[in-house]
């Protein structure tokens, strides 16, 4: 079994429960993980993610004012931050922190964008609107991240059949099945190509 000799450092930002945090936390603690989650930031005071992080061992930040990009290049310069990912993280990020992890800040969007995307489409607002559409299919999208939301270019998509889904809850419940295998895996992809450009 291949053993990666030196990670790649991440830090997670979530503003919510933390569930895709969590997928992430857990593929990095696995021998053929190329990454390692070494601190989460949060724009939200009672979070979820505050219990995720806790439980998993992984410091936590709160930022007070997401905007803030000195405050926020501090702490992940601090941490030796390499890439980002966001996990539920609905704030837009600094030009400058952009600007500087260009390449290396990803976010997973719960649908197949550019459908459903833009500025408050998130989670069960998402799923809401698929339920109305009576759409027979949504999906999950892996993208790199750039000034604005949800159009940055895409890593990849996964297609998801939701015909016997009667509910807004099941949509969301099967969607998020599906983040928590895809999105870890795509993180760890990426990183094992930063890893192997060292």
């Amino acid at each position: 079994m291949l053993q990666v000799q030196k990670q790649i450092s991440v830090a997670i930002f979530a503003s919510g429960t933390g569930s895709n945090a969590e997928a992430l936390i857990r593929l990095s603690r696995l021998n053929t993980s190329y990454y390692k989650v070494v601190m989460v930031l949060t724009n939200k005071e009672q979070a979820g993610i505050y219990e995720v992080a806790n439980r998993m061992h992984i410091p936590i930040e709160y930022l007070t004012d997401p905007k803030d990009s000195s405050r926020m290049g501090e702490l992940l310069q601090k941490n030796n931050v390499q890439v980002i990912a966001l996990a539920g993280y609905l704030r837009l990020l600094p030009a400058d922190i952009v600007r500087h992890f260009d390449g290396r800040i990803i976010n997973i969007h719960p649908s197949l964008l550019p459908e459903y995307g833009g500025r408050g489409m998130y989670g069960d607002t998402i799923h809401m609107a698929i339920y109305n559409d009576k759409k027979p299919y949504t999906g999950i999208t892996v993208h790199y991240v750039d000034e604005y939301f949800d159009t940055g270019s895409g890593l990849c998509q996964s297609k998801i059949s939701i015909n016997e889904c009667d509910t807004v809850e099941k949509i969301a419940e099967k969607v998020k099945k599906v983040e928590h295998e895809v999105y870890p895996l795509m993180l760890n992809q990426l990183c094992k190509i930063i890893y192997s450009q060292q």
